[in-house]
């Protein structure tokens, strides 16, 4: 019994997809974008204040105090707060920590620079304040008179 040759018609019809494939590519890529923007972009810009604006404070200053500053780190373990002074400070005066979640009313006991115990310190110094309670990155520091 002899076996007649088998036409195969796949490669036929893998070399038809293959064209309607580029077609489909070629026309895909002379489609060009509409200019409109989409919602989500629109959303996405954000406002940017006006010049002279002065950036807002979320936190109300209590009544006859000065900014010490604000806290840039807070170490749980020691719990100390680190901040850079804009008015000088020293031991024994009373400061308050306002923040989101944070109101501490406490003395100034413990006061570092640079890991060395200070009694007073200037303003544009980086200090270390002992604090009783938690605090957090971007709470404000005052000193109450």
């Amino acid at each position: 019994m002899k076996k007649k040759p088998a036409k195969s018609r796949k490669p036929e019809k893998a070399k038809a997809k293959v064209k309607a494939r580029t077609k489909v590519k070629a026309k895909a890529k002379v489609k060009k974008s509409s200019p409109k923007k989409s919602p989500a972009k629109a959303r996405a810009k954000k406002k940017e204040p006006a010049a002279g604006s002065i950036p807002r404070s979320k936190v109300i200053a209590p009544a006859n105090s000065v900014l010490l500053g604000v806290v840039e780190d807070y170490f749980a373990k020691i719990g100390v707060i680190a901040l850079t002074l804009k008015a000088p400070l020293s031991l024994g005066r009373r400061i308050q920590v306002l923040g989101h979640t944070t109101h501490l009313e406490q003395a100034a006991d413990s006061m570092q620079i640079d890991h060395v115990p200070v009694t007073q310190a200037a303003a544009k110094s980086a200090v270390g304040i002992k604090v009783t309670g938690r605090a957090r990155a971007g709470d404000h520091v005052y000193l109450l008179k």
